[in-house]
């Protein structure tokens, strides 16, 4: 069950929206992201990550897109 969401590049999104809100959106890719609990905790905790750094909100407003997939599934 829940809502299936997607992004417009289909790519998760875990960046601050503003001060003290962290969101993890993971544009319907589920059970493959659960792993990223650790990195998220960095952050919290005021570390820098590499690895979440794709996936940052601001992507969006830099045109800084991840490639389109030709597949027919959102997902891969």
């Amino acid at each position: 069950g829940g809502v299936g969401a997607f992004t417009v590049d289909n790519f998760p999104v875990f960046d601050y929206m503003c001060p003290n809100v962290f969101v993890a959106a993971d544009s319907n890719h589920g059970y493959k992201l659960i792993a990223v609990g650790r990195e998220i905790a960095r952050v919290l905790l005021g570390e820098h990550s590499s690895l979440l750094y794709p996936f940052r909100y601001k992507r969006f407003a830099t045109g800084d897109l991840h490639p389109v997939s030709n597949s027919p599934y959102p997902w891969s």
